[in-house]
């Protein structure tokens, strides 16, 4: 008998993505949360649906039956945690602590929390890995670290295994185009690519990051999900791409896959450095990760062909 895994948050970006990448493995029993009543999702037809609300304990004990892992994506985003911290902590934060109260009632045996880079602190620079001190300054890196050390709580005192994933900064095609994901600076680029014509950065762009394709997100979920108990130590993963790029640098990769797509390289628009502007490099390790057997495929040109060619179904100029 199939195992059955619940999303939280299943129809966001991450969460369409990953449930279409389960229900191609077709390995376990699907479970999509949501806070409105949903029809299944034509990328997962097959998957069972539930209204859930993290706030709501009564929605979550009756969306945890029947459950044995939990893969928690319901949080609020960078902008959302920014306008409102009290209720990025509501939700974020308490939200939480509901879901792992019930999940541990129900009988839960895994729970993946998808955190993020950002619990290390802005701007993100220097060599980063799990031994890193966590010194977030934006609500939102505050408060998914506050989610995480519930998470490790359960984890430590073995009443479930709770495994945290800091994701570096994930991009790719989402599976309904109405998501709100289009603020994120690659998803933004490409939309700009094909609208447009021209892309417009907010910045010299001469600043590192770690740009991580959403296939491998969905892929280091499925390995985290199957790995044993004795291979998972304390929990911690980061997870991004083996080497960081300058965002002026992916913007012009972004012109060249339009180039190879399209046909037509785009502009690339940014303002004038500032003075004494010295940006560091950065080096997100995720080699604990990778020690346990995974391969990330680390396609970060195969991504943005799929995110372009999505934006010009969705976005026609």
């Amino acid at each position: 008998m199939k195992n059955t895994v619940l999303l939280t948050g299943g129809f966001g970006n991450l969460g369409g993505r990953l449930s279409s990448y389960l229900h191609k493995q077709q390995m376990f029993n699907i479970r999509l949360g949501s806070r409105a009543d949903r029809n299944a999702p034509s990328w997962a037809p097959d998957a069972q649906t539930t209204r859930l609300d993290v706030l709501d304990p009564t929605s979550l004990d009756t969306s945890l039956v029947g459950v044995d892992t939990v893969v928690h994506l319901a949080a609020l985003n960078d902008i959302e945690c920014a306008r409102d911290p009290e209720l990025a902590h509501a939700v974020n934060v308490i939200g939480t602590q509901n879901l792992l109260r019930a999940a541990a009632a129900a009988g839960v045996n895994k729970i993946i929390y998808l955190s993020t880079a950002h619990v290390y602190g802005t701007p993100l620079v220097g060599t980063v890995n799990e031994l890193t001190i966590p010194y977030p300054q934006h609500p939102y890196g505050v408060t998914h670290l506050e989610a995480e050390q519930f998470v490790g709580k359960v984890h430590d005192s073995g009443q479930m295994t709770g495994i945290r994933i800091r994701c570096a900064n994930g991009f790719g095609a989402p599976m309904d185009p109405g998501v709100n994901i289009w603020h994120i600076l690659v998803n933004d680029l490409c939309r700009q690519a094909v609208e447009y014509g021209t892309l417009t950065l907010r910045s010299r762009g001469d600043q590192e990051r770690n740009f991580v394709p959403l296939h491998d997100i969905c892929e280091a979920v499925l390995h985290l999900m199957c790995l044993d108990q004795q291979n998972l130590g304390n929990g911690l993963f980061n997870l991004g791409h083996k080497d960081s790029t300058s965002v002026w640098n992916m913007a012009r990769r972004i012109a060249q896959r339009c180039e190879a797509v399209f046909g037509f390289s785009p502009p690339i628009i940014r303002p004038p450095a500032e003075m004494n502007e010295h940006p560091q490099s950065l080096d997100y390790r995720s080699e604990k990760l990778r020690a346990t057997g995974f391969a990330p495929r680390g396609d970060l040109d195969a991504e943005l062909d799929e995110l372009l060619a999505f934006c010009a179904r969705e976005f026609p100029r």
